[in-house]
């Protein structure tokens, strides 16, 4: 059985500095909310491995769009694909579901899934924000984390 995390210490800002007071706690959401946010995210994170830029930004949501350009995203994308040395099996960490996800950006439907990997000397996070618009989830931020493990050997 998959254990489903709520990802309540999870702080994700587009903003600089410390706007999350205001922010509401996200909350667990339903089996079927989860399935379906933590089945677009990994469409993405699919899209994302293969390097579909392209792909990730025609269905972006409208935050990402109006917070980033195009070209960033890209090159983004690329920084991301040169570590092609990840495993590509993912085991879901968490999903979170909040009206909120930072000071500026407007009051909404958000879902942030978290995945985790192992490398040989590291573990990777990455969490994956998705917006509700049009009764689909849209990317709207894309974080990776690389934690190296001390003492491994």
């Amino acid at each position: 059985m998959l254990l489903v995390l709520l990802l309540a210490g999870c702080t994700v800002s587009f903003s600089p500095g410390n706007q999350q007071d205001a922010l509401p706690a996200p909350s667990a959401g339903t089996p079927a909310q989860r399935e379906e946010a933590e089945h677009a995210a990994r469409r993405y994170l699919q899209m994302i491995d293969r390097g579909d830029a392209q792909g990730t930004w025609a269905e972006a949501g409208t935050v990402m769009r109006d917070m980033t350009s195009e070209f960033a995203w890209k090159q983004m994308i690329k920084l991301v694909k040169k570590d092609d040395g990840l495993s590509p099996a993912r085991a879901l960490v968490g999903i979170g579901f909040t009206s909120r996800v930072d000071a500026k950006v407007p009051e909404g439907e958000y879902a942030v899934v978290q995945f985790g990997r192992d490398l040989d000397q590291a573990r990777v996070s990455e969490k994956i924000v998705l917006q509700r618009e049009s009764g689909r989830w849209k990317l709207i931020g894309f974080f990776v984390n690389q934690h190296t493990r001390s003492g491994a050997g």
